[in-house]
């Protein structure tokens, strides 16, 4: 396993997913159902859905980003948040969307909702 994550941005990345995918339903009653498509603009991770709506689970109700954070103090993760705020916008007429900042060293996750505009 440790050879596997020798990278460390990347497994504070992969990391954060996991913890956030974690959270996410017992914070919104939504889950992660699809990654997100890079480089098109959204300027987020994953989609999520709810897997109990009678519709059928997979509908896009909600963007979600996703950051993590070795080790940070409460200013350092305030402002994570807002510049992935800021990162979500261009695709703030899709859904309302999520921003998630896991820090690993506390541990903690800040969660943040950004409604449509």
């Amino acid at each position: 396993m440790r050879r596997f994550n020798a990278d460390r941005e990347v497994a504070t990345e992969y990391g954060a997913y996991g913890i956030a995918a974690l959270v996410m339903p017992y914070l919104t009653n939504l889950t992660v159902i699809e990654r997100s498509v890079k480089g098109k603009g959204f300027g987020f991770d994953f989609w999520l859905g709810s897997i109990d709506s009678a519709g059928g689970g997979f509908q896009r109700k909600a963007r979600l980003e996703v950051s993590g954070i070795r080790r940070g103090a409460e200013a350092v993760i305030q402002s994570r948040v807002n510049i992935k705020l800021r990162q979500i916008s261009p695709s703030d007429t899709a859904a309302p969307g999520y921003v998630s900042v896991v820090e690993f060293s506390t541990p903690r996750v800040h969660v943040v909702e950004k409604c449509r505009t």
